[in-house]
């Protein structure tokens, strides 16, 4: 049984549009994760020569470079797709069971118990906090239409799973976000949108919480069992 904690890395120092900034931004929360004291192992997936070397520099080794083309899908219209390909990567060729996908800054706030799979195994196969944008992001449904899954910590069980989101992305939803397509996937998976509360029963991850955006209530986010923050979340 193979698990790994993953994270992704691609993009070029282009501070010309805000979109283009990810990569600039990246080092810093690169940084806060090197210096977070809860250590753990994780493998890094990679875009870009440059970026593989940068990585090794600063001290993180376990890196997998794909492609040496530090974008190969486009930054303005395309960004997230690097991140979708990792995941796939990482379940199909690289042989992962099970796998959870951390954005640079999303971190740990403890140690990492020994149960830490069992407990993911309680809820389903495909795991994400819920994140409500103030803009339409769902146009298909008819309830909680900004609400998506978020992308900075995302766990899947199932080696079929990117390849899913994947192909929503190119036929239904392609655009620079990889949240819509997973929102549509999570729909497939139930059968059509139950709602927030389905959503929390079924698939919100127990052991993270964004810093805000949240849609569900103070008295369910009390409940979880905290090992991770993503301090982000827009």
């Amino acid at each position: 049984m193979k698990r790994i904690f993953m994270r992704a890395l691609w993009g070029v120092y282009d501070n010309s549009h805000r979109i283009l900034q990810r990569r600039q931004r990246a080092d810093a929360h690169i940084q806060e994760a090197i210096k977070n004291k809860f250590d753990f192992d994780f493998v890094t997936y990679v875009f870009g020569e440059d970026n593989y070397k940068y990585l090794n520099s600063v001290g993180i080794k376990k890196c997998i470079l794909l492609d040496k083309n530090p974008a190969p899908y486009d930054l303005l219209k395309e960004q997230y797709r690097h991140k979708l390909e990792a995941i796939r990567y990482a379940m199909e060729e690289d042989g992962c069971d099970e796998m959870i996908h951390l954005d640079w800054d999303c971190y740990p706030i403890k140690r990492i118990p020994p149960n830490f799979w069992d407990i993911m195994g309680k809820k389903e196969d495909f795991q994400a906090n819920l994140f409500k944008f103030k803009h339409l992001k769902c146009p298909w449904r008819t309830i909680d239409r900004t609400t998506v899954p978020n992308g900075g910590f995302v766990y899947m069980r199932n080696k079929e799973y990117p390849a899913r989101i994947i192909k929503i992305w190119e036929e239904k939803l392609k655009g620079n976000s990889a949240e819509p397509p997973m929102a549509m996937f999570v729909d497939e998976l139930m059968g059509g949108w139950k709602g927030i509360d389905a959503y929390w029963d079924l698939y919100e991850a127990d052991v993270c919480r964004l810093k805000n955006g949240t849609p569900h209530s103070p008295e369910k986010m009390r409940t979880k069992d905290l090992h991770f923050i993503h301090y982000y979340a827009r």
